[in-house]
């Protein structure tokens, strides 16, 4: 046991201790953040772009209502332009509109139907796809209060019933819970929720991938050899593990003590408050949890990998594979968010591979049953055990091999042996 902890004690102190530790201390949740703020940011960008749209208005009534309500609307950063003159026929205004937006002078252009009140017809000219963000955020929702609009003043609707009729209602989501009610910003909560699956995406990864290449740097300096003269290859596994995943949890408390005094000063970023009430203790737990259990899957099977590689780069196959197992989760997020409780979703968050992400969403937007994220636990541990096992098989007989490349074919013959 005293030789175990000797490892873990090294590994550990050699990651802690690290520059790139503390680097990635520092800058990792503002990396992160940026996942979240660099598409807003994006987005207000090209909002400030200023388009310029042509109408042609052939009866020369909406031109003015739609300027109103985009003016209504706060749509500054798209202009309206009048294509053509009053006397031209509605095909020669429709050609010179055409001929400026291939000459790129208008983003793009719109035909409004002289009885657009009744036909309701407005044709849309473009020379992108991405015109399309326009015509569906901007001209459309303004379109359609016209002619309601314009319906209602036809019928001689009152004003106070127009208003009465067009209200919207307001929204607030309230969480229901054994400790009582709490109001929530779904927003907030979502945000918190797809950083804390980046956290445990990226620490997997990062240091799942940091004990492979502690296996391979100690296989290629020889160092290895000198090692087991006195401690089992299980052993020095379990002890680089130990000592590769306490530094990650470490990481993860310091992020969340600096996460909590923030939340406390009523610090917003990018908008959104950070709120520590979202770190509910199902949540907080969960959240350990996973990421335990889904370091221990990916690293045992990456120690596995590393004794049997003789550089980073014969790795890199097996790496590849592997972080799939990470990133198919990642692409499956929006399914998991519409319908976190569908059968699809269930089974798919009970994959151990794909759990620490998918079951973590489910946790953190939905309530499963207890039963589904036990289970979901108690399969990683089964995964656990049999990758353990298999990683001690190609501990020992690949940490003294040196050569040939590894292939699939070979991993496998050597976990049958």
């Amino acid at each position: 046991m005293n030789k175990i902890y000797t490892v873990i004690r090294k590994e550990y102190l050699e990651r802690v201790r690290s520059k790139s530790f503390v680097i990635a201390t520092l800058l990792g949740p503002a990396i992160m953040s940026l996942f979240i703020l660099m598409p807003m940011l994006l987005s207000d960008t090209g909002k400030d772009k200023e388009r310029l749209v042509g109408v042609v208005d052939p009866s020369g009534q909406w031109l003015e209502p739609l300027n109103t309500m985009l003016s209504q609307q706060k749509r500054g950063n798209v202009k309206l332009q009048s294509v053509g003159q009053a006397g031209q026929d509605e095909e020669g205004r429709v050609s010179e509109m055409k001929e400026m937006i291939l000459a790129e002078s208008l983003h793009s252009g719109i035909l409004i139907a002289g009885d657009f009140a009744e036909s309701r017809d407005v044709t849309f000219y473009n020379q992108s796809v991405s015109a399309m963000v326009v015509r569906d955020e901007v001209l459309r929702p303004a379109m359609i209060q016209i002619l309601r609009e314009s319906r209602f003043t036809a019928s001689a609707v009152p004003d106070s019933l127009f208003a009465y009729l067009v209200a919207r209602p307001n929204w607030s989501s309230i969480v229901l819970s054994d400790e009582g009610e709490q109001e929530q910003d779904d927003n907030v909560s979502f945000a918190m929720a797809f950083v804390l699956i980046m956290i445990i995406y990226i620490m997997v990864i990062m240091y799942g991938n940091h004990t492979l290449t502690a296996v391979i740097e100690e296989k290629s300096t020889r160092m290895v050899e000198v090692l087991l003269a006195s401690i089992s290859p299980e052993d020095l596994m379990l002890g680089k593990i130990l000592g590769i995943g306490l530094a990650g949890l470490t990481q993860f408390g310091i992020w969340t003590g600096a996460f909590y005094v923030l939340s406390q000063r009523g610090i917003e970023i990018g908008g959104f408050a950070l709120d520590i009430g979202f770190l509910t203790p199902l949540i907080l737990v969960s959240f350990i949890g996973f990421f335990v259990l889904g370091f221990f899957l990916y690293a045992t099977m990456y120690a596995g990998i590393g004794a049997m590689c003789n550089t980073v780069q014969d790795s890199q196959q097996f790496h590849t594979t592997l972080a799939m197992g990470l990133v198919i989760p990642m692409m499956l997020l929006t399914m998991i968010l519409r319908a976190p409780d569908s059968t699809l979703s269930v089974v798919l968050s009970l994959v151990p591979l794909f759990s620490p992400i998918l079951m973590f969403m489910r946790v953190s937007v939905s309530n499963p049953p207890f039963w589904q994220v036990g289970l979901s636990w108690a399969l990683m541990m089964v995964s656990i055990w049999f990758s353990a096992r298999a990683a001690g098989k190609l501990f020992r007989m690949g940490i003294l091999m040196h050569g040939t490349s590894p292939t699939w074919a070979s991993l496998i013959r050597a976990i049958k042996a």
